[in-house]
């Protein structure tokens, strides 16, 4: 069975026996056997057998882990929730009694009998059910197709390195399924059983496989590497149907067109192969996850085939984690990674990991046409003005919710903008628009953001690429040296402690004018925004009376400090009615109250004024009905950012391409 694969990378090496074990370094290794062959029903089984170092003292307790902070996900996101039926036996094929941990419920304490070599662990793993926080490094499968975070089917020994440990595996699959993964498929295998290449454990846990009874692969123009010839791209997708694999030519083209602007950004590309492994189906959730040398993303099942038309997604999750092949995998936060898969992360610097990345997967967006110019400003807008709004901000730091990140991934069902959601992404992303701005206003265009992230992803001299492992690490000194060296004239200590490391009392009154446009509210929306609205069954009236509420009427976003706020409105409430602003002159009759439809709620609010400054609203509070009146003058409101006269619309430069004709491949 052909399988595509990638390069490896490194052989066996040694790696270090805790010192509770010995002292004496030598070589470990592991095997992991999945059989997925009930994927269909939920379950993937697999056996993990370690090889016990020797000289190990007689009666020597082995602890074993469970994956517990996953790459990409930054938490302890191991959904150890899901193994069930673990069963251990040593190589003299005796049962071995284990124990879980009393403070850590991912080490398991086994003990094998004196003499042994090895010990091998066999459970099951139940599928589909992720965590909040372990959707993208989970396991899913159904009737037709799934996909394998080999994290979810393996224990590691306590004294393992990530980057050393070297670990074979298998993989067996239905009758007639295929599969696509980076690792690297070797002859010997029987059946349905994929044997791979022996590999790190780091390469294992950063190369996951998707498989089913319908596989296509797209072969894509290799891209120039920093080592080595030209690295190939290849994007596979599997699904329910052959028919949701039909990815139009356009898109295709542009999503390569993606790669050559992400070369002219970041640098040649820092490994050797790239796989985008895609599975579309309705029963997934929507997830992206970066790897060395892949990317495992899930979409609804009519991504691809509705992409070109009018309701296509842009798919900027592509573009979102390519730049995370420089922008945290061959470049990394100091500390976000360890040896091990158990010792905490520090997460302080998300927001350049995170945020770099939600930032050019508009800009490299925009530049290979997957979002146009005049999308890329909407996007920008919007996020400006929705920070601008939010209460959170006003508490909470963007660094601060880097480190609390881990709580934050699910939103909350209440007061979320006064909580904060993981907003080193969308307001990171705002820095980095700030500092390309900045940068380029400074110089004349002279220079960008684009020369600070080649000068911070440049592989550290005499590393060579090993997927799942940085070459190079920084800290938060290194990123401000970064920027200094691009642009010496800006103070870029002091504007991260501003705008990442403080709370931010008042709306960002500058940022616009960094990108030589304006903020405006307009009563009207511009096309992007109604098409949100014709689209939405909800009414999303945020940045108006400051309530979302959905088609039935149940209100499910208040906006702190909002004229809905003030209404003393919450959660759970249903609208029952709707009445439109009463006329300010004497004896004006108040408008009757017509039944709530999200139209009827637009309306009233649109028809807000100085003139006729109230909403009412009839509510129902459990089985209390109580009218409630709306104080509220500014209509319906909605945001742009609009160049200004005589002044360079550095936004509209970003935006533009940057990889010549000769670059580009596909057009």
């Amino acid at each position: 069975m052909a399988v595509p694969v990638a390069p490896l990378y490194q052989a066996c090496a040694a790696a270090a026996l805790a010192a509770a074990l010995s002292a004496q370094t030598v070589a470990q290794d592991i095997r992991v056997d999945v059989d997925a062959r009930e994927i269909g029903r939920r379950l993937a089984h697999t056996s993990v057998t370690i090889s016990l170092p020797p000289g190990r003292p007689a009666g020597a307790a082995t602890p074993l882990y469970f994956v517990e902070w996953t790459p990409g996900n930054h938490s302890p996101s191991g959904p150890i929730q899901n193994v069930v039926d673990l069963r251990i036996e040593d190589s003299t094929g005796a049962p071995v009694r284990w124990r879980r941990d009393e403070t850590n419920v991912y080490r398991h304490i086994a003990d094998p009998a004196p003499g042994a070599d090895s010990i091998t662990a066999r459970f099951s793993y139940i599928t589909n059910q992720p965590a909040v926080n372990s959707r993208s490094t989970d396991t899913y499968g159904f009737r037709d197709f799934g996909g394998l975070n080999w994290n979810t089917v393996l224990l590691y020994p306590e004294w393992a390195d990530r980057t050393s440990t070297t670990v074979a595996a298998t993989l067996t699959l239905p009758e007639g399924w295929r599969a696509a993964t980076p690792l690297r498929s070797i002859a010997g295998a029987e059946g349905q059983t994929l044997r791979f290449e022996t590999v790190t454990l780091a390469e294992l846990i950063d190369s996951p496989v998707i498989f089913g009874l319908h596989l296509r692969s797209w072969d894509m123009p290799a891209v120039g590497a920093s080592v080595g010839p030209a690295a190939p791209h290849t994007l596979h997708a599997v699904g329910p149907r052959a028919e949701v694999l039909d990815l139009p030519g356009a898109r295709l083209a542009k999503i390569a067109r993606v790669h050559a602007e992400a070369a002219a950004v970041f640098g040649a590309f820092p490994s050797s192969r790239f796989h985008y492994l895609v599975m579309l189906g309705n029963g997934l959730p929507s997830l992206g996850v970066e790897h060395s040398n892949c990317t495992l993303v899930a979409m609804g099942e009519d991504r691809f085939t509705k992409a070109e038309t009018a309701d296509g997604d842009p798919m900027l999750v592509l573009p979102h984690e390519y730049a995370h092949v420089w922008s945290g995998k061959s470049a990394a936060p100091r500390g976000l990674l360890s040896g091990n898969y158990h010792t905490p992360a520090s997460t302080s610097l998300l927001w350049v990991y995170e945020g770099l990345a939600s930032y050019y997967d508009l800009v490299l967006g925009a530049r290979a046409g997957l979002i146009s110019p005049e999308e890329f400003a909407h996007e920008i807008a919007t996020s400006i003005s929705a920070y601008d709004m939010q209460a959170g901000r006003r508490w909470r730091s963007v660094e601060d919710t880097a480190l609390a990140m881990r709580f934050l991934r699910a939103p909350s069902d209440a007061w979320d903008d006064l909580r904060r959601n993981q907003d080193y992404y969308g307001e990171g992303a705002l820095f980095w628009a700030r500092a390309d701005g900045i940068i380029r206003r400074a110089t004349n265009g002279a220079r960008s953001l684009d020369d600070f992230c080649k000068a911070l992803h440049e592989p550290a001299p005499g590393r060579v690429a090993q997927p799942g492992v940085p070459l190079r690490t920084y800290t938060r000194e290194d990123v401000v040296a970064a920027l200094h060296a691009v642009h010496p004239g800006e103070d870029w200590d002091a504007l991260i402690r501003r705008h990442i490391e403080t709370p931010k009392p008042e709306p960002d009154a500058d940022l616009a004018a960094a990108l030589g446009r304006r903020l405006e509210w307009s009563t009207e929306p511009n096309a992007f925004q109604k098409r949100a609205e014709q689209r939405a069954p909800d009414a999303v009236l945020r940045a108006s009376i400051g309530l979302t509420v959905a088609s039935d009427g149940r209100i499910t976003r208040v906006r702190a400090g909002s004229a809905a706020d003030r209404a003393r409105l919450a959660i759970g409430m249903e609208i029952v009615g709707v009445r439109g602003p009463t006329r300010a002159e004497p004896g004006g009759a108040a408008p009757p109250l017509q039944r709530f439809t999200p139209g009827r709620l637009r309306d009233a609010v649109r028809a807000a004024s100085a003139e006729r400054p109230d909403v009412g609203l009839l509510i129902a509070d459990g089985d209390a009905l109580v009218e409630r009146t709306l104080v509220y003058r500014d209509g319906l409101r909605y945001p742009s950012l609009v160049p200004q006269d005589g002044q360079t619309d550095w936004l509209l430069r970003i935006a533009q391409p940057r990889a010549g004709a000769a670059d580009a491949p596909g057009g």
